[in-house]
């Protein structure tokens, strides 16, 4: 026992994360590819263009996600194991090989596309203007590229780890406020940026996602009480755990519009609102997206066939390399020189998500099935297979 926290013997596997993983990196290429037709299409008033908003919008819950999965499965794992240099050691190890090591590789490749890119598409102007001081800056604040950012948050909450693991294992009592303490604390950041500080790059510091992180804790530390309330079965429509589940639902749903139909009068009709009006809709909408992500999850695991879940769960599995390799496939993606009328520009559009998702998975795939160095591009691959077994169903999870 780790000060008042009971340890398991045997913990079962997450591999249901890895179905959640999926759907966030589908979302984050929504967005990343639809944000081009958002900045190009002149008729702002077409059905098209309502589409590719409501895609660029709807989907932004990835890097949320992300960071609430991140949390869930660090304290799930670690919470009740004593804290000492020996596990801290490891836990840095590990970030540096499997995270931060493709980070600094893809964060110098993207650097020279820009420079390269950027000034005349030659070699002379690149070796002209590339800079080692500017790289550095770049890769310190992940900004090599615009999805990077992902990557140098996740490394604020890898140093927050320890010290916020060490105190709630010394005050377990902590634990059970973990939700609210979150969001007030991301909250007063909120008010005091938008009042006082007027930081313009929030985005890249970690309070502004700390909410998630704290939700995600909370998760894992009571991970076996959460994945009962989570599971959606028909008996539990009935129970007092179902309470919880309209109110989610409820919320979810009118944040999510609300959000898409904010940013299509904004981007349609000139409409401005109040930057904390933006903020609130988006919180709503990305704070209650993990959990119906895993609720989703949970419902496609028990209903789809074998073939198909597996291959979603590879699509989690590869996820991360999916991620920091996606935004070159795109860049390269939309410099293909193309003839396309009004009439096929969202062909073009959706053969770019695609693309990009295919060629990427692909790639990541590929390199972690037969290359050993995989993971210095693509991150680590989980030790044990998360892969459902033929007609296996997760126990205890059948509907009533």
């Amino acid at each position: 026992m780790v000060h008042g926290v009971a340890k398991q013997n045997k913990k079962e596997q997450l591999n249901i994360i890895y179905i959640v993983r999926a759907l966030a990196i589908l979302g984050v290429i929504f967005v990343h590819v639809t944000s081009i037709p958002i900045g190009e299409m002149e008729d702002k008033s077409s059905p098209m263009f309502f589409y590719f908003n409501f895609l660029n919008v709807f989907n932004k819950f990835g890097t949320p996600t992300f960071i609430f999965l991140s949390a869930l499965v660090l304290f799930y794992s670690y919470f009740d194991r004593p804290l000492n240099g020996k596990l801290i050691a490891r836990f840095y190890q590990r970030r540096f090989l499997y995270i931060l090591t493709p980070y600094l590789i893809f964060s110098a490749l993207y650097y020279v596309i820009q420079i390269y890119y950027s000034f005349g598409e030659t070699w002379e102007q690149f070796y002209e203007h590339a800079s080692f001081v500017d790289f550095f800056t770049m890769v310190l604040y992940g900004k090599a590229f615009y999805h990077l950012y992902f990557v140098f948050i996740s490394a604020q909450l890898y140093i927050l780890f320890p010290l916020l693991l060490w105190i709630l294992q010394h005050k377990p009592r902590l634990t059970r406020h973990l939700i609210w303490i979150g969001f007030v604390l991301q909250w007063a950041f909120v008010l005091y940026n938008h009042f006082s500080l007027h930081y313009e790059d929030k985005g890249q510091l970690a309070i502004s996602y700390i909410s998630y992180y704290f939700m995600g804790a909370f998760c894992g530390i009571y991970y076996p009480v959460f994945k009962d309330w989570i599971i959606l079965t028909w008996s539990k429509l009935f129970s007092a755990k179902a309470l919880l589940w309209i109110p989610l639902w409820t919320v979810w749903i009118a944040s999510s519009f609300g959000d898409v139909n904010l940013w299509y009068q904004t981007r349609v009709n000139d409409f401005s609102a109040n930057s904390l009006l933006y903020e609130c809709y988006w919180f709503f909408h990305t704070f209650t997206s993990p959990l119906i992500l895993l609720q989703l999850s949970y419902f496609l695991y028990r209903t789809l066939n074998t073939k198909i879940i597996n291959t979603i769960i590879h699509l989690g599995v590869a996820s991360f390399g999916v991620y920091i390799i996606h935004a070159a496939v795109l860049f390269y993606y939309f410099r293909l020189p193309v003839n396309y009328t009004n009439a096929t520009y969202f062909l073009y559009i959706a053969s770019g998500y695609a693309v990009t998702l295919l060629f990427s998975w692909g790639i990541v795939g590929l390199a972690q099935k037969y290359v050993k160095s995989s993971w210095m591009l693509f991150g680590s691959r989980p030790k044990v297979p998360p892969y459902r077994e033929s007609g296996k169903i997760v126990a205890g999870h059948k509907a009533a």
